[in-house]
């Protein structure tokens, strides 16, 4: 399972002597399912023509790399909708994605880009599915879900016994007893007893998962009594992550019971982002800048505390070999240490320079909302104001 950690150790590394191979690897699109599907052609001209640009002292090095992912590639397992593939000398990591992916090979900096996409369009949520008598709990992430934890009431009332006591004497014309009534009530009263407790264990069973893991988004699914009250039984701190809950009919198959939750939780992160995006764009001036240029100059002033990016995000970034100083315009030299600049994909800088600002990157859809900004934006730490 891929976990933001390992994708932070990608990028903290710093690393210049990496192979990223992204691939679009749909099984289910007509020009991947012929003798040679697409993407193995694609990736075949992509790696010559990064091969042909590179120096020849490096172009032995990654030329064996290649080699190497071209016949990964070729092999064609578990390859899933989308494939991201790290190789380097002491170095072979590989995600299998539950999404297609943009075809992209690098050489230099790991492009980390498709895993943070793919990691918040299905981030990590905990599913809870609770009923009268059974709970599932599940960890689910880039659109699958494990069993950690399930548990069933064992709710044995044949054995429960109750005192007849003696009916009032009024009773005994309508050939009825009064405490009839009296012992259905108590018995309903135990049954319920017993289920708030279950439904009790169940929330604390659930608040240590989310704790554990460290996890902010809950969805709940269930018959509404059974779902509501264990939302309610939740400490607050937990309660505040449940992002959805979800009606669910107490026979209703698995397969079924999957597909419902993680469309919800699906729904919960486009109105998230959403949101993220709203506030770049219409949230208290100074609080927000947009733009390439306005970007990276925030990100030089480790001003920033969350990127906000398209998913498509082009062009290039030029960036000191030395300090590190980002600008979008091409330059030979640094202005700040005179240090050699570099050119790079947007893709490979601003996940470094969001890391050296201890920056979220939001990695979006946006439905082109950003689009006339560049696609670029950043909500801000602490306002800069201009010197009067």
């Amino acid at each position: 399972m891929l976990h933001r950690r390992e994708i932070d150790r990608l990028i903290e590394q710093d690393r210049r002597d990496v192979l990223t191979v992204c691939l679009d690897t749909d099984p289910t699109k007509p020009e991947n399912q012929r003798a040679e599907p697409a993407y193995r052609i694609w990736l075949r001209q992509a790696l010559g023509a990064v091969l042909d640009r590179l120096p020849r002292e490096k172009r032995r090095e990654f030329s064996q790399l290649a080699q190497r992912v071209e016949a990964h590639i070729r092999d064609g397992r578990s390859l899933g909708r989308g494939i991201a593939l790290y190789a380097a000398a002491d170095l072979w990591k590989e995600y299998v994605l539950p999404v297609p992916v943009a075809n992209v090979v690098r050489v230099g900096r790991p492009d980390v880009w498709p895993l943070l996409w793919a990691s918040q369009e299905y981030p990590r949520h905990v599913i809870l599915t609770v009923h009268r008598d059974q709970a599932r709990l599940l960890v689910a992430y880039l659109g699958d879900a494990e069993v950690v934890e399930e548990e069933v009431l064992d709710l044995d009332t044949h054995d429960w016994r109750f005192k007849s006591g003696r009916p009032p004497s009024f009773t005994k014309g309508l050939g009825t007893g009064a405490s009839r009534g009296a012992q259905r009530d108590t018995f309903d009263a135990r049954v319920d007893a017993h289920l708030r407790r279950f439904w009790a264990g169940v929330a604390q069973a659930t608040a240590a998962v989310v704790e554990e893991e460290g996890v902010d988004r809950l969805v709940i699914g269930g018959p509404e009594e059974a779902a509501n009250a264990t939302r309610d039984l939740l400490p607050e701190t937990v309660r505040g992550r449940v992002v959805a809950v979800v009606p669910i009919p107490p026979q209703e198959e698995w397969p079924r019971i999957r597909q419902r939750v993680l469309a919800v939780a699906r729904e919960a992160e486009a109105r998230r982002e959403a949101e993220v995006v709203r506030s770049l764009l219409e949230g208290e001036p100074g609080t927000a800048v947009v733009g390439v240029a306005g970007t990276l100059a925030a990100l030089n002033r480790r001003q920033v505390a969350t990127v906000v990016a398209d998913r498509d995000l082009g062009g290039e970034i030029w960036q000191c070999d030395e300090c590190g100083y980002a600008t979008g315009e091409r330059a030979e030299s640094c202005p700040v240490c005179e240090g050699a600049m570099s050119a790079l994909s947007p893709t490979q800088a601003l996940p470094l320079l969001a890391y050296h600002n201890r920056a979220r990157i939001e990695v979006v859809d946006g439905e082109g909302r950003l689009r006339p900004y560049g696609g670029l934006g950043a909500l801000l730490r602490y306002e800069v104001r201009p010197a009067s």
